[in-house]
Formats: structure tokens, sequence, C-alpha cells
């Protein structure tokens, strides 16, 4: 058996590089982008009025107010879309609506409210300053900006921003292809209301589907395998030809007579990272790979496949995403003591006190039983302790949220 910081560490140094696709803006949803994106256009894109108004030269309103108003004859109208094609001249006026490019010539917008429109000729009656209301071209960025960081999820704001830039295409980290099957003749589907007294509903394929998904990975496949080495083997080859990169099995993986997954892994190719770690629960975690194809022969037990998907096959679909880490982890201190007698590595399920204003704490759930779903569903995360270790009340300890 090998430890919980080896395991990783070789995890680590097997996992396949990430994929990089390029896919159409509104197809980018929720996804990580792969590099930086930089505007190819500056923001605004020209400059433009902020208000509706009349656009006119300083040198002709710096002076005005409502005793003193300026005349200024009405040379036309830039609207959004449809500019005025002139330019601007000393004494004149251009009707201006919110968006609309700013005519050449002009340099302020005076509000409709502090004017009079009489004819062709507008009384300019108020003006603050030189430029008001004004969207100066570039003022929000200049065009070569990064305007988005490599490993950003793509959300409805990237994507508005993205659009508006122009960005038809953008590079993005392909999404992790995750093929499940899951072993035992004794499972029943868990829709089944009548089953056989010897017979348990199978929880393992709802909970690892929903897993791979809030992982950000996809389902491309999902089988019910038999304890049986030819079956075992030829899904296995399936899974294969799926171009799977990470094949999940659950159960199979311990010593009994009737676990193939080891042996079938071997018969098609996989080589074996490691198999069996010191730490409860999951200890006959096996891990292989073939190409750049990681296989995770996860236990059968719910509990354990849980808490070994949590530990290694999360941080494999992170890496996949291009990213450290999906979730982040969190300090806390120990409301009581927190003690692991044993000789293996504890992840112990806990719950999270996360008060205003105070450090968060944790203290472990009663009943920490592999075989209790309860203790995965009451819990809000879990610590790693070591063998022979003891957490002080007060003590600081990572968390790792579910």
């Amino acid at each position: 058996m090998i430890s919980v910081p080896e395991a990783l560490s070789l995890l680590r140094e097997n996992l396949p590089e990430p994929k990089v696709v390029y896919v159409p803006v509104e197809e980018a949803l929720g996804r990580r982008l792969a590099e930086d994106i930089t505007s190819p256009e500056p923001s605004p894109r020209y400059t433009s009025s902020a208000m509706d108004g009349y656009a006119a030269r300083w040198q002709d309103v710096q002076n005005v107010s409502e005793l003193n108003p300026a005349r200024l004859t009405l040379a036309g109208e830039s609207r959004a879309g449809v500019p005025y094609e002139g330019v601007v001249a000393i004494g004149e006026a251009v009707r201006i609506s919110t968006g609309a490019m700013l005519p050449d010539g002009a340099d302020t917008v005076i509000r409709v409210e502090d004017t009079n429109e009489q004819g062709d000729v507008v009384q300019i009656m108020a003006c603050r300053k030189q430029g008001q209301d004004v969207r100066y071209a570039g003022e929000e960025f200049v065009a070569g900006t990064v305007i988005m960081a490599h490993g950003l999820v793509v959300t409805a704001r990237q994507v508005a921003l993205l659009s508006a830039v122009g960005a038809h295409q953008v590079p993005v980290y392909d999404t992790p292809r995750v093929s499940l099957f899951i072993t035992g003749t004794e499972l029943a589907h868990h829709g089944d209301g009548d089953i056989k007294p010897y017979q348990v509903r199978d929880s393992n394929a709802p909970m690892l589907k929903c897993a791979v998904r809030e992982a950000g990975g996809t389902l491309v496949n999902c089988m019910h395998v038999e304890d049986d080495l030819e079956t075992t083997v030829d899904s296995m080859a399936e899974a294969l030809e799926h171009k799977s990169d990470i094949i999940l099995c659950s159960g199979g993986v311990s010593v009994g007579r009737h676990d193939h997954v080891k042996e079938a892994a071997e018969r098609v190719g996989f080589q074996q990272l490691f198999w069996k770690i010191r730490q409860k629960p999951g200890k006959p975690l096996f891990v292989a790979k073939k190409g750049r194809t990681l296989l995770f022969g996860l236990p059968g037990n719910p509990v354990s496949a849980f808490m070994c998907f949590q530990n290694y096959v999360i941080p494999s679909l992170a890496a996949l995403q291009g990213v450290d880490y999906l979730k982040k982890s969190l300090s806390a201190r120990a409301e009581v003591a927190i003690e692991n007698s044993g000789s293996r590595t504890d992840f112990i399920r806990v719950t999270i006190r996360d008060e205003p204003n105070t450090v968060p704490t944790v203290k472990p759930i009663p009943q920490q039983g592999s075989h209790m779903l309860t203790s995965i569903v009451k819990a809000d995360g879990y610590i790693v302790v070591e063998p022979k270790t003891t957490l002080q009340p007060d003590d600081l300890i990572e968390v790792f949220r579910f």
C-alpha cells in the first residue's frame, strides 16, 4: 500500500495534457478559457453620446445660461446606426440620440432638458463642461487589452462582452469525456420498487453520473457489468472505443474471487499506477493508465466511491480543464478534539459552522461508517487526518467542501 500523498503525486505525474478546442461564443457557456482573451478592438468602438440631446462645439455654448442662451442652427441629426455625415460648424448643432456617433466638429452634448427647439434653431440654456455626456472611443479599454484571463469559466456576462468585441470563436478546454461502468450482479435499478431479498439498489450509478457533471465532465456512456471477467474486459474495451479521458469503474477492485476490474484492465492494456492506499474509506482504490486514458477502479461501497471521487477524480477532471482545483478549500478550527488512532489516513466527514466575522469551525458528524450514505449527506465536507494524530480544539485544519 502507498500513502495518500504518494498516490496524489503519482496521479499528478500521469495526468494527460488538457485538450483545447475552439467553439462559437454561445457554446462556450460553462467552459474554461484555454488562454487569455485580448480584445481585437476598443470599447467603445467610436465616440458617441451618452444622452439624447444636441451635439455642438464647446466654444459656442461655454457661457450660456437661461438668461443668455445660445441660438444654434440645426444642421441635421445623428441617430444610433445612422450617423450625421457632415461636420458641425461654428454656430451649428446636430440632434443626437443616446449611443449615436458624435459628429466631426462637435465635442459636447447638451441634454434635451437644457434646450428649446424652435423650427430650425435650438436654444442652449445650460452646459456644465466641455465634453459633457460624451462617451469616448476606447475609454473602457483599447484594442489589444486582455479582457478575460485564462481559466475563467464563461458565464452569460462573459458571452456578452465576447460578442460585443466580435469574438466569434473562443479557445476553451475540451470537456473531459468519462465512461462509467458499475459492477455487481447483486445490483438492482434504483427505481425498482420490488427487489429480491439478496439484492441492493444501485446508488453508485446515479451518484457518479451527477458527480461527473458537477465536476464539468461529460458522461459518454454508462454500463452495468455483471461479476464476470470476460464481460468486464469487453466493457473496458468498449469504453476505450468511446475515446474516454477517464474510465470510472465502481466495485470489483478488491481481492475477492469475483473482483475482476484489475485483471480486466491489464488484459486491455492498462498499466497500473497504484492499487490500495493507506486511507479510510477507500483503501482498495485502483488507478491505471493507457495512452491518455486514466482508469479509476473505485470501491463498490458508495461512501468509499464518493470519497475517492472527491480526493482523486475531481483533481484529475480539474487538470483536464486546465486548472489546479475545481473547489476551494478553507481553513477552519476544530470545535472538539478529533483523533485518528488508526494506521491509515482518515477522511473524516465534518459539518462546517461559518458565521459572519469569525473563523469557521468544524466538527465530525457522529456516524462515520463507510456503509452509511448519511455520512456524506449530512456532512459539508471532509478533513484529512493522518494516522496517530489528534487535533485539539481550536487547531486549524484544511477543510475540503463537498
